[in-house]
């Protein structure tokens, strides 16, 4: 037998999407079941934030939403639903209001204003940062920003009641009649499966991006969101676009950087100064050096900071990378220069969502950075802080009503015992091969076939190289709930990585933060739109939607993505 849990509404994730739908479904008046897969307050991706945006802060400068709103779609090339995408800029303003009520306050500058600052690819200035209150908690990883969000919505989630099941892994989502009615669950720390039954399920699980290493984003985000959707028949989209960032050490403005044949080698890509780009095309310029034979050992290159110390307004967090690099590393940046390389960051595909964050699947909504479309296929700095907090509060306020409308719903205990049976399968105590090597495996694969710049013999070796690691994967070890996690988390990563292949040898162009060497050009007329994944009778079939153009289309843009410079990066304006 198995314990069930009754809930309203269960959310599956513990980040900041998660806690903002979790606040608002109780608001709404339903009973609310939060599944953490990491501690309480430290899972997610949500505290590795950093820059936000939003459009108001620092008065009448001539920014507007839609002008923010295509800046994003432009950037990310127009794949974006731009009915999301005005939703989020719509909404940011209200959201940040709401923070600021809740107890987080900015970055300021010396008299008090918040600084603020332009971001490569936005038009305006609207950039700022968050900063911990006096109260603020202890988390494991992640950046100051990103623990001042959290500290705000854990304070609002535990005001609520809001349930909470930490060390719990989603095994998978069960249906009745074509709806999802809850999740199979496994408890960690008591190395037990449950249920959770309930009449509407949010997923807030975050990204795929650990079918990567290195990469910038917490260890929790395995995809496990995506897969579990997927497998009910939900669509996915973009899963083959993922973001890079150009370095593993930040850097200020004047860096130079340098090929190991000690070239500062950004200006033959346009670049002038890299603080002045956006990530996209500085990753592209710095992986394209390495891969042309140019790196150093180890796949880097090398940052010269020199001039930096040459300048006035450096960014706040300069002196502390200083301190850093000479405490831990003996580098004194004025005169030497760093070794760096680039590092995977967010995936940007995920499960489809409309409006009210709905799924195609009835019962089942998805948030944060497990939802897909918001972007297309880049995005400018500051917008991924905030689709926590506008999409959590929609998906937990439709949730909520639907829940509240809903009838009792039931759970089938076949589908439920065949989902424990599966996953119980997949370990094995005696058994010699671990998690860990497996993911080995999956990482080896994408950094050689699918790193940064593609071509189709890479991605075909890749595809083939996954799918030979799929069909000889047996039993892994797990002597305790939480290798047993790891053990589920593999299963994942190896559909998620599969879905990046195929997606990726499919899209025959190069479009925001998708490049394909042998296809280095944006196709409009034929790749203007996005790819649909969705299993049918247990088969993977791949469909294609064209993104509705209605508020900012290519023919605007002249048909290019915004990777203009910037010429005020550091302006601090007043907040009216």
């Amino acid at each position: 037998m198995y314990e069930t849990i009754t809930t309203d509404v269960l959310i599956i994730g513990g980040g900041g999407a998660g806690l903002r739908a979790a606040v608002e479904a109780r608001d709404q008046g339903a009973s609310v079941t939060m599944v953490v897969k990491g501690k309480y307050g430290n899972s997610g991706c949500t505290l590795n934030v950093g820059t936000s945006a939003v459009v108001g802060l620092n008065g009448q400068n001539g920014d507007t939403n839609m002008s923010s709103m295509c800046d994003l779609v432009s950037f990310g090339g127009f794949l974006a639903d731009q009915k999301l995408a005005k939703i989020l800029v719509d909404e940011t303003m209200e959201r940040v209001q709401e923070l600021v009520e809740w107890g987080i306050d900015f970055q300021r500058e010396d008299d008090g204003n918040i600084a603020l600052y332009r971001s490569a690819a936005h038009t305006h200035v609207r950039n700022f940062t968050l900063k911990p209150g006096d109260n603020a908690r202890e988390h494991t990883y992640g950046a100051p920003p990103g623990w001042a969000m959290m500290d705000a919505l854990m304070d609002q989630a535990e005001d609520r009641g809001v349930t909470v099941m930490d060390d719990a892994v989603l095994i998978d989502l069960l249906t009745t009649d074509g709806r999802v009615v809850g999740a199979t669950v496994l408890d960690c720390r008591r190395n037990e499966t449950l249920v959770v039954q309930a009449k509407t399920t949010i997923l807030a699980t975050g990204t795929y991006s650990h079918i990567f290493a290195p990469t910038t984003v917490s260890p929790f985000e395995t995809g496990d969101g995506q897969c579990a959707a997927y497998r009910v028949g939900a669509d996915l989209t973009g899963m083959e676009a993922s973001q890079f960032v150009a370095t593993s050490v930040g850097f200020p403005p004047g860096t130079r950087f340098l090929n190991s044949e000690n070239e500062d080698f950004l200006p033959k890509y346009g670049i002038d100064d890299p603080r002045n780009f956006a990530k996209e095309p500085l990753t592209y310029a710095v992986w394209k050096e390495i891969k042309e034979g140019r790196g150093f050992k180890g796949d880097k290159v090398m940052l010269d900071m020199s001039a930096a110390f040459e300048r006035e307004n450096m960014p706040w967090w300069f002196m502390d990378l200083v301190k850093e690099q000479t405490e831990k590393r003996g580098i004194d940046l004025r005169h030497e220069p760093v070794a760096s390389e680039p590092r995977a960051h967010t995936t940007i595909g995920g499960i489809s969502i409309n409006e009210k964050c709905e799924t195609t699947v009835p019962g089942l909504y998805a948030s944060g950075a497990v939802a897909g479309g918001v972007y297309g296929h880049a995005r400018p700095e500051g917008y991924t802080s905030m689709i926590t907090v506008v999409f959590g509060q929609r998906a937990g306020r439709y949730a909520a009503e639907e829940a509240g409308a809903a009838d009792p719903v039931s759970i089938d205990p076949l589908q439920v015992r065949a989902s424990l049976a599966a996953a119980a399968d997949t370990i094995d105590n005696a058994a010699t091969v671990k998690p860990s090597d497996i993911k080995r495996k999956i990482k080896a694969a994408t950094r050689r076939y699918a790193w940064v710049i593609k071509d189709e013999e890479g991605l075909t070796n890749g595809l083939a190289r996954i799918r030979q690691v799929q069909s000889e994967t047996g039993k892994l070890r797990a002597r305790s709930g939480y290798d047993w996690a790891r053990a589920l988390e593999v299963r994942n990563l190896l559909l998620s990585a599969e879905l990046h292949f195929i997606g990726s040898l499919e899209r025959r162009e190069s479009r925001g933060a998708f490049f394909r060497d042998d296809y280095p050009e944006t196709d409009n007329v034929n790749w203007l739109k996005n790819i649909l994944y969705r299993q049918v009778d247990g088969e993977l079939v791949l469909d294609y939607e064209t993104p509705d153009l209605l508020y900012c289309d290519p023919a605007r843009h002249n048909g290019r993505l915004q990777y203009q410079p910037i010429a005020n990066y550091g302006t601090s304006v007043a907040v009216k």
